[in-house]
């Protein structure tokens, strides 16, 4: 019988790359998501792609609810794996940060981890999606000596985080795995599974799906590529914002499966991102801001020339120079993975987004 994975927030951007690796890896995959119309769209695209698959998506209205996960274990005793993504954001007006941000984050890990532990006797192994943000120490940005890394924590606190929603973003991403941790450490004598997590940047790449790119808006990060796109051709700037790491949404999501497979990355906290690998060691080509998606824009698809902004930047380096230093050498040691190039996985977003928005103008 195939393994069974749960994943949370199945329907996600990242979620749904992990579901599909997951599939063509022949686990047996069982989704949550928050509505009946996301489970039936999730289920009816994945069986085109995999006819042969066993999916099951079933609705978790709330994880962060007491007990939001204990009918799925009950329903599902013989799990083997659990891949925690879920972590939604609630904007609004009247909504606090709490609300939007800790509440879900603290919560959601800390259901699925008693879930877990209560009822998920079968469980061998457990990965949560956490971020580069739970890593990345912003008082030692200046700090040219200073090297995020595999052990980093920012030192930010909720009690600081109050008047900025990305400092609240931050602060709750790693409240939230350091409960994981913490969880982990005082409970690991009487448990029968690993603990580990994956710290990403920022995530670019290619939906999975063509009903992804289908909305007036993309997901974040998705849509700081097609935005590119549309900015007039006169666009006078800035071309040095935004600006920060990232990492390809495709290895994001192989990361995720590692550990279900690979025992020595049990414990460890793994840091994908683009242009990293042992070969290469490139610790640049993972920092970007708009100049270099526009110049990968530029290189790749000459027919948009004239159409989009070149930039200005006449030497883009020295506000590259800028953006967090950071060593993932453990990663990438660990993993063996030679992790996509920028330019690699901002092309085969355009790509995605170009031709998508052809197939509709043809319609």
């Amino acid at each position: 019988m195939d393994e069974k994975v749960i994943v949370t927030g199945a329907s996600g951007f990242v979620a749904s790359h992990i579901v599909n690796i997951l599939l063509s890896e022949r686990f047996h995959v069982i989704g949550t998501v928050r509505s009946k119309e996301k489970a039936e769209k999730l289920l009816y695209a994945f069986e085109h792609y995999y006819p042969y698959a066993t999916l099951e998506v079933e609705i978790v209205p709330d994880i962060g609810v007491n007990g939001a996960f204990d009918a799925l274990f009950k329903k599902h005793p013989d799990t083997q794996h659990v891949i925690h993504t879920a972590c939604p954001v609630s904007l609004g007006e009247g909504v606090t940060l709490e609300q939007s941000y800790l509440i879900p984050a603290v919560h959601g890990t800390r259901n699925i981890l008693e879930a877990t532990q209560r009822l998920g006797k079968n469980v061998k192994h457990v990965v949560i999606t956490s971020s580069f943000v739970a890593v990345n120490n912003k008082s030692r940005a200046n700090d040219p000596d200073f090297i995020n890394f595999e052990e980093s924590w920012n030192p930010i606190t909720w009690e600081n985080a109050q008047e900025d929603s990305r400092e609240a973003y931050a602060a709750a991403k790693k409240l939230a795995e350091q409960y994981a941790w913490d969880f982990y450490e005082k409970n690991k004598d009487e448990l029968p599974w690993t603990l580990t997590s994956i710290n990403p940047p920022l995530v670019f790449g290619p939906q999975i799906f063509e009903w992804g790119l289908d909305r007036n808006q993309l997901n974040f990060s998705a849509e700081m590529i097609n935005s590119a796109l549309k900015l007039p051709p006169d666009f006078e700037g800035p071309f040095d914002f935004p600006n920060g790491l990232c990492s390809d949404v495709r290895d994001v999501a192989l990361v995720h499966m590692l550990p279900l497979r690979n025992g020595n990355l049990a414990g460890q906290r793994l840091i994908p991102i683009c242009g990293t690998g042992l070969r290469g060691k490139n610790y640049e080509d993972g920092k970007w801001n708009l100049q270099r998606i526009l110049e990968v824009i530029h290189k790749n698809f000459p027919e948009l020339k004239g159409k989009v902004p070149v930039g200005k930047l006449q030497n883009n380096k020295q506000y590259l120079d800028k953006v967090t230093n950071y060593n993932n050498d453990i990663t990438c040691r660990l993993t063996g993975i030679e992790f996509k190039h920028f330019e690699t996985t901002v092309r085969d977003t355009v790509k995605q987004i170009l031709e998508y928005n052809s197939s509709r103008s043809k319609t």
